[in-house]
């Protein structure tokens, strides 16, 4: 068996953050039925940004991923090339100050709301 990875260990977090707050929200018998909805992009982001130990960077470049899964395809997130595209946006969004404060309060909204 192979060892756990730290990815895995984020996503095992990070379905657990998941099903915590569906519970907390009452929708847990909703989205068990065959008719189940993923949770939105945004919704990941959120869960993410509350799982103790993830990096300002991260949450970032998940939240701005988020962004641009909803606004182009699902089918994207896999594609490496669609990866670089939000490494670009994300680092190009950094390096511009006024854009850089604006996702710094928004990732630390994101960080409060799901606390």
């Amino acid at each position: 068996m192979d060892p756990i990875s730290n990815v895995d260990q984020l996503v095992l977090l990070l379905r657990q953050r998941l099903l915590e707050r569906s519970k907390s929200h009452g929708v847990t018998a909703r989205r068990r039925s065959s008719s189940e909805q993923p949770a939105s992009p945004l919704e990941n982001v959120q869960a993410l940004a509350g799982v103790d130990g993830v990096e300002e960077r991260q949450l970032r470049r998940a939240f701005i991923q988020s962004i641009l899964v909803d606004q182009l395809d699902a089918r994207l997130i896999n594609d490496a090339k669609f990866q670089q595209v939000v490494d670009r946006v994300t680092d190009a969004l950094d390096d511009d100050a006024g854009s850089s404060r604006l996702l710094t309060r928004l990732v630390g909204e994101l960080r409060a709301s799901a606390r």
